[in-house]
């Protein structure tokens, strides 16, 4: 099962469709990814999906931390949501972008190494990693697309 965090109109066939809003018919679920604990709210309203126990292959999340309050939440919430071996697909607005800056509802930029701190052997793993207890290891390094967003796949270490 795989899950499309924050989707807005960028829907995708064989995800949940997810958002903050019911703002098109195709999205399948939504709340507030600022809540603290996700878990008791991916049962949808209309039943349409059954998540007695909610594990996902793939976690989609594009253009969607650089609008939450608290990024450690949302690794927190993933990592418990993933299957072992499981992919967190990330794509967030650099600093550098002009995006970051232009849309309001933007809260933080990001770098190629923001996702350091959960990862172990990376150096700002090493030194703060006691930001969480739930560490990740990178499926596709770090890098900054076209736009200057950086795109970054990681898998829960469990």
């Amino acid at each position: 099962m795989k899950i499309n965090l924050g989707c807005g109109n960028d829907i995708k066939e064989g995800y949940i469709n997810h958002d903050i809003r019911k703002h098109r018919d195709d999205i399948d679920i939504t709340f507030d990814l600022n809540e603290k604990n996700w878990i008791p709210l991916l049962e949808p309203s209309d039943n349409s999906y059954s998540l007695t126990h909610v594990s996902f292959d793939e976690i989609r999340a594009w253009d969607v931390l650089e609008h939450l309050d608290s990024v450690i939440n949302f690794m927190d919430n993933c990592w418990d949501l993933l299957k072992n071996n499981g992919v967190l697909d990330i794509k967030v607005c650099g600093y550098q972008n002009e995006s970051f800056h232009i849309d309001p509802t933007h809260k933080k930029g990001y770098h190629i190494k923001s996702f350091d701190y959960f990862i172990p052997g990376t150096e700002l793993g090493k030194e703060y990693g006691y930001y969480s207890d739930k560490r990740w290891t990178i499926v596709t390094e770090p890098h900054y697309d076209r736009k200057g967003n950086v795109m970054v796949k990681l898998t829960p270490i469990k």
